[in-house]
């Protein structure tokens, strides 16, 4: 079924003039020289270009608009403002129309100018609707009406409610519909406005069309087509024939519908008008649907949703993904058509467009039943058939079919007089009727009723299922998330015990030392937060307050980050008054609730961003403000940031991730000190916490019994150097080191240094970067890093052709089998659990390498020929080695082919093709070529097909004395001799 708009812009009277009638207005307007009736003459012809010429439309209004508003008398500009919004209007550019239409609605009623402001708020109204706003659209023409009936504007009257009619069509709701229209139709039939009557007059053909009442439908467009001829009304016309379409679709008539939709598609693109455009491409694929011409239909609905997109057509992009989601359907696609049956629904709802919901069901439904998932497909079927039994009820269409007769009654009243009689007996028997329709319908409402308590409680406990899956998805992530925080200290911990273990010689440094107390105090905090939740859940943790300075307290919580903050070239600012506030309370609640926060700003911050805390007492009450430049909470996450165990972003990237306990635990602390934290946020500008805790002063004790509290203040961890040169250029397999924890940076160099050169990158960006740089040996990476996770790291080597042949082990907190296979799957070559053994390690990256090794020397060693699944272990790699060897094949006995016209062949450069292949051979491209050539002279050799100088010929040798010194070379003896 074709869901159609005819929507009405300014009602600017188009009478189709003569080109004699353009031509003397031009000719007036050269020779006018007051201001003001030169902006008539150039609204004159742009009523003329309108829909003739949208390009001189267009230049007319610029010009009017440049000289209305240098015009003291505002009623100009407010005019052409009008004009000029309704043009973009018709080319669908509606957020600008919209704007130009409230300078006009704004100027207009600030000069009491009550033509220009009924026009604006039609305009409005009518752009709004072509937005697939309908709620706005609604709003602008109900002010619109309550205005022309202040001002006795007929006109506006009657056009708004044709527009209301068309807003009431859109959502499903017949019965207001043909009221609109019919008032509308009575109302410009009675003011002799015959152009917007033929309108009127169209649109209730396309309420009797949506009811199948496709006689009448016909009647009332040929009624309105006379008028529009009358007219020359072009966008009348090919509304009119648009819909004759529609209706000789469903009379069964294809060709004739298709000719319809041709000749309005034309006219649609004459005018410009891209809305109605793509509305005529729906209509043609539904032409190619029935024929069961998938093909053409689906690329015709394509055309049709691109174009919608284009102008953010909400309703229209709703109805044209319906049509492709029912037309995948019917290709037994199964997966697109319910992709764009969602996304149809989707967008449906958001716009209140009820009949397109309820078709976007039905396919749902039906797609769910041909996937055999009967569960969703009930629930679709069930959502259709209520929307269906609202839309589509016996008594709409009657109350429709009573509002058409009560105009064709007052149409003819003389009529009605003589039939009075009969009308009475016809009364008698329509009451009988509705009679028994009454106890059908009450009957039917008691199924109903009794359905929908049944259907209620299926979908409460649907629901509660629901919550009851995310209550456990989210200690899921909780568990895994709280095990990553744990198992990265416990493996830099481990690995120092049974380094110590394994070497009782040697002694632990300070920085070791250091490191492993910086790493036991972090695992002790997470017990101690976890342990802190249990005894709030249990309503056992109290409060120990201690009398002491807050002030001082807080400066010692907030100078525990200045390391931190420079270390990463922070603006750190910390805005805490120099003043003494004795007062009782807990330290280290508050000092929990101060770190939480602030650990939270520097997480979710870059580089060179901003960080500030700022404290004062006020009215008796403690307020610490934190907030940050970062990169915000989106407004849809913001209410829930303070749920145990959620996280507003559940990415692998380690600057993102958290256990989802900080900020629960801070609100609750906060609030066990009868205290309030709230949070304000806008994406890409930052965040901004505010605590407020009611807080007593003291008076300040004497100094003779003042305690000094020593405060503990974290120390920065300090990587261990070594006494290696800053470039090391040991003559050692190279190892690329990907890990943004220092301590556990550390902890694998030391134990990998004395055997390999390590290259050292802090993040997954920065990792690429070495890799393409220097092209180790082997890649160690962390799988939760900043910037770039080891996942897209992983995958990035792999399908780059310069570094995929690169070994990668994965190092990971995350113990599942299914992380593990995930790892595995993006090409990584090991997969190591934290907490790890370092001999385990050593181990896993000697074998890594060796293999390596091998795969070289199988392919140095073989005699005659190379299997490429041999010799390399990634698919990437091998289907780059059978293009270079059948290269080779084909161009191996050509004597002038060398290194150049290798590269040329394979498109890549010299020092590319150089890197790669000497990774993957351990031999130059010059050297491969040599050998190659070497092998098959070898070959031939053994099976004495030929001379020795034919032979050297044969391989790509000119030089004899060459090819006897590279053979020799190479199998140790002359080639006579082999």
């Amino acid at each position: 079924m074709a869901r159609i708009l005819f929507l009405i812009g300014v009602l600017i009277s188009v009478s189709g003039y003569p080109q004699s009638k353009i031509d003397s207005l031009e000719k007036r307007l050269d020779r006018e020289k007051v201001d003001s009736l030169k902006v008539k003459l150039l609204l004159d012809l742009f009523d003329e270009y309108q829909y003739e010429n949208p390009a001189k439309a267009e230049t007319s209004i610029q010009k009017a608009l440049g000289i209305a508003t240098g015009i003291r008398d505002k009623r100009y500009e407010v005019m052409t403002l009008n004009a000029f919004a309704d043009l973009l209007n018709g080319r669908a550019q509606n957020d600008s129309a919209i704007s130009v239409f409230q300078r006009a609605l704004a100027l207009a009623e600030d000069i009491t100018y009550d033509s220009g402001k009924g026009i604006a708020l039609l305009g409005l109204g009518n752009t709004y609707l072509s937005k697939g706003d309908l709620i706005q659209a609604e709003a602008y023409h109900q002010r619109n009406i309550a205005f022309a009936k202040q001002v006795d504007d007929f006109e506006g009257l009657a056009s708004s409610h044709n527009n209301l009619g068309n807003i009431y069509n859109e959502t499903g709701e017949y019965k207001k519909a043909m009221e609109a229209y019919t008032y509308a139709a009575k109302m410009n039939t009675e003011i002799g406005n015959e152009k917007n009557a033929g309108i009127n007059f169209a649109n209730i053909g396309l309420i009797n069309q949506k009811l199948t009442n496709y006689n009448k439908a016909l009647d009332y467009y040929a009624k309105s087509d006379s008028l529009f001829k009358k007219f020359d009304f072009l966008p009348g016309r090919a509304f009119v024939l648009k819909n004759m379409g529609v209706v000789y679709r469903n009379q069964k008539k294809p060709d004739a519908a298709l000719e319809k939709y041709h000749q309005a598609l034309e006219s649609y693109k004459q005018m410009d008008l891209k809305r109605e455009m793509s509305q005529v491409y729906e209509n043609i694929g539904n032409i190619y649907s029935d024929k069961s011409q998938s093909k053409e239909a689906i690329y015709n609905y394509h055309r049709s949703l691109s174009i919608a997109t284009q102008t953010s057509d909400s309703i229209n992009m709703a109805i044209f993904s319906q049509s492709l989601g029912q037309e995948f359907f019917n290709s037994k696609k199964w997966d697109s058509a319910g992709y764009y049956s969602k996304r149809a629904l989707q967008m449906a709802k958001a716009v209140g467009a009820d009949l397109t919901t309820m078709d976007g069901y039905k396919v749902l439904a039906q797609v769910y039943r041909a996937k055999s998932d009967h569960e969703k497909a009930f629930t679709a079927l069930m959502e259709y058939q209520i929307l269906r039994d609202s839309l589509y009820t016996l008594e709409k269409r009657d109350l429709a079919e009573e509002i058409e007769a009560q105009y064709q009654n007052e149409e003819k009243t003389k009529e009605i007089a003589l039939l009075a009689s009969e009308k009475e007996l016809q009364a008698l028997q329509l009451s009988k009727r509705k009679n028994e329709r009454n106890g059908t319908i009450a009957f039917s409402v008691f199924i109903l009723v009794f359905a929908v308590l049944l259907y209620n409680q299926y979908r409460i406990k649907q629901r509660a299922n629901k919550e009851l899956q995310e209550l456990g998805r989210l200690k899921s992530n909780f568990f895994a998330n709280i095990s990553h925080e744990f198992r990265t200290p416990l493996t830099l911990i481990k690995g120092s015990i049974e380094h110590l273990e394994q070497n009782p010689e040697e002694q632990l440094g300070r920085n070791d030392v250091k490191m492993i107390r910086r790493n036991t105090n972090k695992v002790l905090g997470l017990v101690n937060q976890l342990l802190d939740l249990s005894r709030i859940d249990e309503g056992k943790l109290q409060l120990k307050s201690t009398e002491g300075d807050i002030f001082k307290c807080l400066r010692t919580a907030a100078a525990s980050f200045n390391s931190y903050a420079a270390q990463r070239n922070m603006d750190y600012r910390v805005e805490i008054p120099s003043e003494t506030l004795w007062a009782a309370f807990d330290r280290d609640k508050l000092e929990k609730v101060v770190y939480n926060l602030l650990s939270n700003a520097f997480k979710f911050s870059e580089d060179g961003e901003l960080v500030a805390l700022k404290a004062s007492y006020t009215n008796a009450d403690l307020v610490i403000q934190i907030s940050d430049s970062g990169r915000g909470i989106s407004e849809d996450k913001l209410p829930f940031i303070f749920d145990r165990f959620y996280q507003v972003d559940g990415g692998t990237t380690k600057d993102r991730e958290g256990s989802g306990i900080g900020l629960s635990l801070s609100k609750d602390l906060v609030e066990l000190m009868d205290g309030t934290i709230t949070v304000s946020s806008e994406e890409g500008k930052g965040t901004y916490f505010t605590v407020q805790i009611p807080m007593e002063r003291i008076k300040t004790p004497r100094a003779s019994v003042e305690v000094e509290i020593l405060e503990e203040i974290k120390e920065t961890p300090i990587a261990e150097t070594f006494d290696l040169p800053k470039s090391d250029v040991r003559d050692l397999p190279a190892i690329l080191l990907v890990e943004d924890n220092e301590d556990m940076l550390h902890f694998i160099k030391t134990r990998l240094v004395e055997t390999y050169r390590i290259i050292e990158a802090r993040n997954g960006e920065e990792g690429i970067k070495m890799a393409m740089a220097h092209l180790p040996d082997l890649l160690i990476t962390d799988l939760m890093m900043p910037k770039m996770d080891g996942m897209e790291l992983c995958k990035k080597l792999k399908t780059n052709l310069e570094t995929s042949h690169i070994p990668v082990i994965m190092l990971t907190a995350r113990a599942g089998v299914e992380n593990k296979i995930e790892g595995l799957e993006t090409g990584a070559d090991d997969y190591l659990t934290k907490p790890f053994d370092a001999k385990e390690l050593a181990v896993r990256v000697k074998n890594l390498i060796d293999q390596r090794q091998r795969l070289r020397a199988h392919y140095r060693d073989n005699a005659y020929t190379v299997h490429p699944e041999k010799i390399t272990t990634t698919s990437l790699d091998r289907k780059f080695l059978e293009q270079v060897l059948d290269l080779l094949e084909k161009k191996y006995t050509d004597a002038n082919f060398g290194v150049p016209q290798m590269q040329r062949a394979l498109a890549m450069s010299k020092t590319q093709l150089h890197r790669k292949i000497k990774a993957l051979t351990n031999e130059s491209p010059g050297e491969l070529l040599r050998n190659f050539r070497l092998k098959r002279a070898a070959q031939l050799l053994s099976q004495k097909a030929d001379t020795v100088t034919q032979i050297a010929y044969q391989v790509g040798f000119n030089n004899l004395s060459y090819f006897a010194k590279c053979f020799k070379a190479l199998y140790g003896v002359a080639p006579s001799s082999y």
